[in-house]
């Protein structure tokens, strides 16, 4: 029965739960039968085709979307102080002016837009010189619909550092609107990370807390698309709980390794 639940959630919705750990997927869906009060697989299959919305809350309870901005302090801090830095002036040497980030799996946004925050504040007055843009991409439709408004709510406020909240923050009431200056930068699209074509050559990935909820062998397909995606150069940022296959960490220099931060080497 919960074979027959995986083929049924991949026909009808495209996420193939098979890629997730099957002891993940089992603690997600008793959650689920839990709250409806049902007993068994079988009969959440038949309540799926009794209640479609149904979908969308299994979705989101599989996709978890925890996130804040900046979470992870430490990661900021190596992110500003070394990681733009450094990309900043090789662009500036080899006259790109292009940059582009992902945040795979943004969740409600929170993550790309601490990113482009911080690539905005580096830039500073040199802000012309560059062109950037920074992808959210996420599988919750719902999720990334709150992404799109860039508003939250202002108990969120107290993570986000003093002298950006002064530049880029508006507040309103019990919320606060991320400032143009900053939103303009970025954008959000739904992708199944398994199924999805992201744009190449990206500077900076930022894939965190997300591994955990796969098995090894996706984990590595994943990892592969990441490396692919990456520019010569470009930096991959994972979670502290997640590690590289072999097979793709002998290809990555490493910058740190606790907080599990990687570059693509500038040469074959």
């Amino acid at each position: 029965n919960l074979t027959r639940l995986i083929e049924k959630v991949q026909t009808e919705r495209g996420l193939d739960l098979g890629q997730y750990r099957q002891a993940y997927v089992e603690r997600r869906v008793a959650s689920r039968l839990r709250t409806l009060d049902l007993h068994s697989y079988r009969q959440y299959v038949d309540y799926l085709d009794s209640h479609p919305d149904e979908y969308a809350a299994l979705l989101s309870i599989l996709t978890i979307n925890v996130t804040d901005f900046d979470r992870d302090s430490e990661v900021y801090d190596i992110f500003r102080r070394r990681i733009i830095p450094n990309l900043l002036d090789e662009k500036l040497r080899r006259r790109n002016r292009l940059i582009r980030a992902w945040s795979a799996g943004c969740a409600t946004g929170e993550e790309p837009y601490s990113m482009a925050m911080s690539f905005v504040e580096a830039m500073g007055k040199r802000a012309d010189s560059f062109l950037l843009n920074v992808t959210g991409t996420d599988l919750d439709a719902t999720a990334l619909g709150v992404a799109r408004t860039a508003t939250y709510d202002i108990d969120h406020l107290k993570r986000i550092p003093k002298a950006h909240q002064v530049k880029y923050i508006e507040t309103d009431g019990e919320v606060f609107h991320i400032k143009p200056e900053v939103a303009r930068h970025v954008r959000f699209r739904q992708m199944n990370l398994f199924e999805g074509h992201p744009v190449s050559m990206y500077d900076v990935i930022f894939c965190r807390n997300v591994f955990i909820y796969f098995t090894r062998e996706q984990q590595e397909r994943i990892l592969g698309m990441f490396w692919s995606a990456l520019s010569r150069g470009g930096y991959l940022v994972l979670g502290r709980s997640e590690k590289l296959a072999p097979a793709i960490a002998e290809k990555l220099e490493l910058i740190d390794g606790r907080e599990r931060i990687y570059r693509k080497p500038t040469r074959p």
